[in-house]
């Protein structure tokens, strides 16, 4: 592909800056071309004439033999992320639309202004579910946006939707069909009937996406480019051995190194610090990201259920061409810890008296009434309140999939090369007069011994990531084992020597008891590496003290961090705790900016938008 010229805006260039630039493009290679996209896109992501220049790189990934395609509307992808994951597809949608020639505009939704959708012709859209049905973060504004009743008709644009989700949330997917309906609902045209994906997604991503650029070169009455594989080969001229990528679908074997319990003697709890090798799998991860852990039902819970509904465990089935025992499938292959609205669903069609079903159906189609009964329940409890008349192989065939648990990553790889470090709370708790186990706690806690193995992968969280610049003063608020990414954040900026300040709120229940790597937080503070720590044990007071009250004690100076351009994260419970500290850093905002209500809701919505404000929340 030839590096055609591109028309820059007269408004920032001269006639002469304007030829010197088209200049400078047409000597460079291709891969100082991708690396200066890059460097454009961070700089200026929003120009609308700049993206055009940059769609017109060449995407290394593949070889293409025609040109871009002329005369043609330019084909939006837009994104609403919160992990990662919806950026990702979005990205690979949108690099192989520009190899094969089209103009396409990679847009994050949480910089989209809604007012440009009129404009628009393609409009290509991805986005995840956040919680029991809510937009994600990005998303919020957007979502709003097309929902008032001033959105305006779009009977010019062509659309499709790519809802990303997690089948063990009742709103499955909400936010992605919201917008597949709204969209037309406002006289679009669809493209393609929406796409869902569960959390394995990549396979139906990769449907959806050959899916659409069919559909968009039919529209544009244009063949496929003709697209050659690039062969790697070494210094010799000869072919490299293909390196194995570790990944979801193909885990990495971890050796346990160290699996220590942080609480003292006496502690309510029960916090676990797991360190984990990573040699020989070239698996790279940041601060801010998470580790995919699979694990196995409790046996205890597998045979409990088994003798329940009475179901012979050496049942033979057939899950997905495989020949397998019930036992072995419940404790290796089947999600039995956590209700969903599709299990309940689907089960509804088996409970024997027609009242309770009809029960279970009012359940299903409130929303707020599901949340309120799957709390705290697994499936056996759901067999005991509505008894039902499945067999076996009924059973295993509306059971959802055991899916694997991700934990924030404890640990720099900076500071830990090849090791990953996870802090566990073991999850334990009594309900229907029957201890209840958290599937991936107590099997890392009971079962993880050092020099036992364990599948595991990582998954990137983008949402949650240090500021690149080192000098910016850092924010953290992490109470109990929401103290994980922070250890990461610390022990990264100690590594490479950050000048910026850093400011820790950790709470948990008893100082003795509960403060969690506390010699290693002494040690930051005392290098430098962490400026301040404020702690908050609840149970030590006779009024409960929380890491919101520290903040609010701290406020003035909190708030003039934030005017220093300060990036304020929190971790850790989202139903209660992450909606407490917001709510007062809004508060303080108010108060220390001598605001109106509304004006320090949207002091804290800019850091939101802006990325200064990112929770890692659960």
């Amino acid at each position: 592909m030839s590096n055609a010229s591109v028309a820059l805006p007269s408004n920032l260039f001269s006639s002469q800056e304007q030829k010197q630039v088209q200049e400078i493009i047409q000597h460079f290679n291709s891969q100082q071309l991708q690396w200066l996209a890059g460097y454009l896109t961070g700089l200026q992501h929003s120009n609308q004439q700049l993206l055009q220049l940059i769609n017109r790189i060449p995407v290394p990934q593949e070889s293409i033999t025609t040109e871009p395609i002329a005369a043609q509307d330019s084909i939006t992808v837009l994104y609403g992320s919160k992990s990662g994951n919806s950026k990702k597809v979005a990205k690979n949608l949108h690099d192989k639309l520009i190899a094969r020639g089209f103009t396409t505009v990679l847009q994050d939704m949480n910089a989209y202004q809604g007012n440009r959708l009129k404009d628009e012709k393609w409009l290509l859209v991805v986005v995840s579910t956040h919680g029991e049905g809510d937009p994600p973060p990005a998303a919020e504004d957007l979502h709003a946006f097309i929902n008032n009743r001033k959105a305006p008709a779009l009977p010019n644009t062509k659309f499709a939707v790519l809802a990303l989700g997690d089948k063990s949330y009742a709103s499955y997917c909400q936010t992605g069909r919201d917008f597949d309906s709204r969209l037309g609902a406002l006289k679009a045209t669809r493209l393609l009937d929406r796409f869902e994906a569960d959390v394995d997604y990549e396979e139906t991503a990769e449907a959806w996406i050959e899916a659409v650029i069919n559909k968009v070169q039919e529209s544009f009455g244009t063949a496929q480019p003709a697209v050659s594989a690039i062969t790697h080969v070494n210094g010799n001229g000869q072919l490299k051995e293909a390196t194995v990528t570790y990944n979801r679908k193909n885990p990495f074997a971890a050796t346990v190194l160290e699996n220590i319990q942080l609480n003292g003697r006496g502690s309510a709890k029960q916090t676990y610090h797991l360190e984990l090798s990573l040699e020989g799998s070239g698996l790279q991860y940041q601060p801010g990201d998470t580790l995919g852990v699979w694990v196995e039902n409790h046996s205890s819970l597998v045979e409990g259920l088994l003798a329940f509904k009475k179901f012979n465990p050496d049942t033979r089935l057939q899950i997905k061409d495989t020949d397998i025992s019930l036992f072995e499938f419940l404790q290796k292959q089947a999600e039995l810890t956590t209700v969903s609205g599709s299990f309940l669903a689907a089960y509804s069609a088996f409970v024997d008296d027609p009242a309770q079903a009809h029960q279970l159906n009012s359940i299903l189609a409130d929303k707020q009434a599901l949340s309120s009964f799957v709390y705290g329940k697994d499936i056996w409890d759901v067999l005991q309140e509505f008894p039902s008349t499945l067999n076996e192989e009924q059973f295993a065939a509306i059971l959802l999939p055991l899916q694997p648990r991700l934990y924030s990553i404890a640990s720099s790889l900076e500071a830990h090369p090849e090791e990953v470090h996870l802090t566990v709370g073991r999850v334990v708790y009594s309900n229907n007069n029957r201890e209840h186990r958290g599937v991936a706690s107590n099997f890392i806690a009971d079962v993880l011994q050092p020099g036992q193995q364990v599948s595991v992968f990582i998954d990137t969280n983008e949402s949650f990531r240090l500021p690149e610049n080192q000098d910016t003063p850092i924010i953290m608020v992490g109470p109990g084992t929401g103290i994980a990414p922070f250890r990461a954040f610390v022990e990264q900026r100690a590594e490479t020597g950050a000048s910026g300040k850093s400011w820790l709120f950790f709470g948990d229940q008893h100082f003795t008891t509960d403060f969690l790597y506390q010699t290693e937080w002494q040690r930051f503070l005392k290098q430098g590496s962490l400026t301040h720590m404020n702690t908050a044990f609840s149970r030590d007071t006779d009024k409960k003290i929380y890491v919101q009250h520290r903040m609010q004690q701290h406020a003035q100076e909190l708030y003039q961090w934030l005017q220093e351009g300060a990036h304020f994260y929190v971790c850790g419970d989202a139903k209660r705790m992450a909606k407490d500290v917001k709510q007062t850093l809004i508060q303080i905002v108010q108060e220390q900016g001598q605001l109106e209500p509304e004006a320090a809701q949207d002091y804290v919505k800019q850091l939101v938008k802006t990325g200064r404000y990112q929770e890692d929340t659960y």
